[in-house]
């Protein structure tokens, strides 16, 4: 009987985290010859969680209610792409990924204990692999499995003060940091296992080893109003640890901070790039009365490039460095959102994704639901993190597994 209930609860894990292993199982692939495989992995798992909701029939009733307010503005802009129909499936279908996500954590939520375990194993399993690639970049590999490939064949990998930024097994260096950076604030909370301090110092050193400077900023942000009453223990950590490395290497610390200023005037103070490009194109839509948009796969998606939408030179749309790096993006989401669905639209969006935070209990459990909502609409802002499932399962998918989490003592991952 045992034996049978031991193999039923493997089971049951194993259905949980099916969606987790196709997602980051096929992320792998997405630097090589076998790149399809992302995308149908993706997919599977799209349609998986689904099947995975309609089976257990457990429903959130304010979810529910904002979906069905959303759906008709949903199928307006779907059908309502005036250039490319095609273009319009292929954007218009990304729109629900961080909705079925939320709709599957849900069905879920009772299972947050599995997802930490998760957590902890998927992070130091990065850092293994991150380990393995610095070894063959220091040995002067020329290509590695994770190396872009630009027009013309040509490999290569992102740097910052002419060091790799770390991947991990996600190819994708925000993505490392983002996962690094949610990953410190679960364990934080909810691991109180031996090694938890090393833990945390894994996950805050793969934050900044992957040069993610939305992350990186975000952390800041999050220790300042989540860690106030321990911040100054925190900073003394963190100016300890810059002052060691600034001694150790101090030429490459200073190359990072010109790296950090020229972003912040190419993206902010001088706005020569696609991304402020995007938001101007926005409020001018806003300012126009652009009420229920225009459609799906017009504007910000991969598909309205894939598809060469008319939009872009409608509105002079000026690309800046976007064109020679390759992007099949604007990198902004909230200008893609509000052009294509228009405001009541992405308003109704954002509201619907925004639904799980309607609850009157205000715990811990919130305010740490309030944090990942930070780190994933702050990246948002200047990525297109909120359709990518990869950001979405460490992310959204935690939401409703931490709002229902209801053990008063927080640490369900303990010595016994």
């Amino acid at each position: 009987m045992l034996i049978s209930l031991h193999k039923k609860n493997i089971y049951t894990n194993f259905l949980v985290l099916l969606p987790f292993i196709l997602i980051f199982g096929g992320t792998i692939f997405q630097n090589t010859s076998l790149s399809n495989l992302t995308s149908l992995t993706k997919m599977l798992a799209f349609f998986y969680m689904i099947v995975y909701v309609i089976i257990h029939q457990k429903i959130n009733v304010n979810l529910f209610f904002f979906t069905v307010l959303f759906i008709p503005f949903w199928l307006y802009a779907l059908f309502n792409n005036p250039y490319s129909q095609q273009a319009a499936y292929g954007d218009g279908i990304r729109y629900l990924f961080p909705i079925v996500t939320l709709y599957y954590s849900f069905s879920i939520k009772e299972h947050l204990p599995l997802l930490m375990k998760f957590v902890v194993v998927f992070i130091v399993l990065n850092l293994v692999v991150q380990f393995f690639n610095y070894f063959f970049w220091i040995l002067g590999a020329k290509d590695q499995w994770f190396y872009y490939t630009m027009p013309g064949g040509k490999r290569w990998a992102n740097k910052t003060a002419g060091i790799i930024r770390a991947t991990g097994l996600v190819v994708f260096f925000s993505l490392y940091g983002f996962i690094n950076l949610v990953g410190f604030f679960l364990i934080h909370k909810y691991y109180n296992k031996k090694y938890k301090f090393l833990l945390l110092a894994i996950c805050v050193v793969g934050l900044f080893l992957s040069f993610s400077y939305k992350g990186i900023g975000a952390f800041a942000i999050v220790l300042v109003f989540y860690y106030y009453k321990q911040i100054f223990k925190v900073f003394i950590y963190i100016l300890v640890a810059i002052a060691l490395v600034y001694i150790t290497v101090p030429d490459k610390i200073n190359s990072f901070v010109s790296d950090i200023t020229l972003r912040v005037e190419l993206y902010i103070t001088e706005g020569n790039s696609a991304r402020s490009e995007s938001y101007r194109v926005m409020m001018d839509e806003i300012k126009k009365g652009n009420w229920l948009g225009k459609g799906a796969g017009v504007f910000g998606g991969p598909a309205s490039t894939e598809f060469n939408s008319p939009y872009y030179k409608e509105v002079n749309f000026n690309w800046f460095d976007a064109k020679w790096m390759g992007l099949t993006t604007t990198d902004t989401y909230p200008p893609h959102a509000f052009v294509e669905l228009g405001t009541i639209g992405a308003l109704l969006y954002f509201l619907l994704l925004l639904s799980p935070l309607i609850k009157t209990r205000f715990n811990s459990n919130y305010k740490l639901a309030l944090v990942i909502y930070f780190c994933l609409m702050s990246d948002m802002m200047v990525s297109f993190s909120l359709n990518n499932l990869e950001y979405l399962f460490f992310s959204l998918v935690f939401i409703y597994p931490i709002l229902y989490y209801n053990n008063p003592t927080h640490q369900f991952i303990e010595n016994k």
